[in-house]
């Protein structure tokens, strides 16, 4: 399973990403239960406007889902960390 993230926004409203193969991975079966334990929802959409906020988009195999940064926690946030550290630049 292909899992993207971008990061857009911010001050310099520079766009960043990463990219992980689970498939590839030492662990893939901790990777399906990190993506098993999202959200089936949507996260919800922005309720307030945070200046210099950063833009999380997130692929997981085909679904993509956007989220503010400000907004950003629970799993998702587990997620987009772990691509973060783990993942390569893409």
């Amino acid at each position: 399973m292909q899992i993207v993230v971008r990061r857009s926004g911010g001050l310099a409203g520079l766009t960043r990403g990463w990219r992980v193969d689970t498939e590839s991975c030492a662990d893939p079966d901790a990777w399906h239960e990190l993506v098993g334990a999202l959200p089936h929802e949507s996260p919800g959409a922005r309720r307030r406007t945070v200046p210099d906020d950063f833009t999380w988009t997130v692929t997981v195999a085909r679904t993509t889902v956007e989220i503010p940064g400000s907004q950003l926690d629970g799993p998702w946030a587990a997620l987009v960390s772990r691509v973060r550290n783990e993942g390569d630049p893409a």
